[in-house]
């Protein structure tokens, strides 16, 4: 995002539909050390034909998330190796920033992990309709109400997500998700499929998954995604 478009080392990090540059107070972006900043929507509406910087990368760091959120929102970040913070979305929380910013921590991690994904958690819609549905490269799943999820101060180290081990694989994505959602799973084998979220059950947060995508001796999960058919 805060590359020339012309360079090999640039590539697109998400997708968002904008109806326009009113539809969201807010753009909120998440890197893979843990950075978080909120920028006020309005300042991406320019008719620039090259695009124009969204955040500053440092070196060695790159964009994972991307979501219009309002300050009475929150986030949730979830770590590669099941750890996750919710914290906030409000200006007192989380400042808005300028574009050309690298962010605040909204995150920190131990040794080896990294930032995975980064979801919003919408202000108004109740908590026991809302799950945080994780999946593992070896193709388990689970989903844990929201509520479980308590609100902490940004930049923690966070509470356990998802209970992991190697015979399970390691996390590949997290989602905020809701009963009569779907999620696409993509393998490295390049197979896609399609499962309804009401076919996990809803377990605890620091539990193991089950099997979700039946997954090959030599391929794995590599992303996963919510199926936009299906999510108001």
């Amino acid at each position: 995002w805060n590359r020339d478009s012309r360079s090999p080392e640039f590539q697109i990090a998400q997708v968002l539909a904008v109806r326009d540059y009113t539809s969201a107070s807010y753009l909120v972006l998440a890197t893979k050390s843990g950075l978080t900043k909120k920028t006020r929507l309005a300042e991406y509406d320019s008719p620039r034909s090259g695009g124009l910087i969204a955040v500053n990368l440092r070196d060695g760091d790159e964009l994972v998330g991307a979501g219009l959120a309002e300050a009475s929102d929150d986030l949730l970040l979830v770590s590669r190796k099941g750890q996750s913070v919710r914290f906030h979305a409000d200006d007192a929380t989380l400042r808005p920033m300028g574009r050309a910013t690298s962010g605040v921590t909204g995150m920190k991690f131990r040794p080896g992990d990294e930032l995975l994904s980064m979801s919003i958690i919408r202000a108004g819609v109740a908590a026991d309709e809302r799950y945080v549905f994780t999946v593992t490269d070896g193709g388990f799943a689970k989903r844990t109400h929201v509520f479980d999820y308590r609100q902490q101060g940004r930049g923690g180290l966070g509470i356990k997500a998802m209970k992991l081990n190697e015979d399970r694989g390691s996390l590949v994505g997290g989602l905020v998700v809701t009963d009569n959602d779907e999620v696409i799973a993509i393998k490295a084998s390049g197979q896609i499929t399609r499962s309804a979220v009401a076919e996990v059950p809803v377990k605890g947060r620091d539990t193991m998954g089950v099997r979700f995508v039946g997954v090959g001796e030599n391929d794995s999960v590599v992303v996963i995604a919510l199926n936009p058919e299906t999510t108001a």
